[in-house]
């Protein structure tokens, strides 16, 4: 979006609990509602579905495994006026600059994302890797279970035009979607 606070929310809405939304910038609190729709939108879209059923061994985590392939794709292909890379550094530099509209955790875990460069690392195969273990990392902490989320990646591999063509079909529908319901 082009609003700064709401891009900031949508991007960061996954580090927000529920209960530290009360006392957020209204702008950022939009950006958090954009997020879980396009979440809604994404979960329920039959491309996205076709891009899970590929994922047998790892269906608990489809949603969150198709978000990153998906991800990748989107870095791979992207075709802003802004390079990648330059919409990255203005992304984190956005987010120190307004790190004080931001609950404690939210923050120090977006500092992690900013220090490791976690959205550069979409646009290769071991950076999806690295990407995947801390969140195995992540699940294991909240959840005690381990899983191998980085063992995925050899699916992408084996079937990667399979999964660039779902993401070429689905991205333009999200466009469109978020063109009619949102404005952007």
């Amino acid at each position: 979006p082009p609003d700064e606070m709401v891009r900031l929310g949508n991007v960061l809405a996954d580090f927000i609990g529920r209960n530290e939304k009360s006392d957020l910038d209204p702008r950022i609190l939009v950006g958090i509602e954009l997020h879980r729709k396009i979440d809604m939108f994404t979960d329920s879209h039959g491309v996205v579905s076709r891009s899970k059923a590929r994922l047998v061994s790892f269906q608990r985590y489809g949603n969150a495994l198709v978000d990153v392939f998906y991800d990748h794709f989107l870095t791979r292909a992207w075709s802003h006026e802004l390079p990648v890379q330059d919409f990255t550094r203005r992304l984190y530099s956005s987010i120190e600059s307004h790190q004080q509209f931001f609950p404690t955790t939210c923050y120090q875990i977006a500092s992690r994302m900013i220090e490791q460069d976690w959205m550069g690392h979409y646009g290769s195969l071991d950076g999806l890797r690295i990407t995947l273990e801390r969140m195995a990392k992540r699940v294991e902490w909240s959840t005690g279970r381990t899983v191998d989320l980085a063992s995925s990646v050899q699916i992408l591999e084996v079937k990667y035009d399979d999964f660039m063509q779902d993401f070429l079909e689905f991205w333009p529908d999200l466009q469109n979607h978020l063109a009619e319901t949102q404005g952007y």
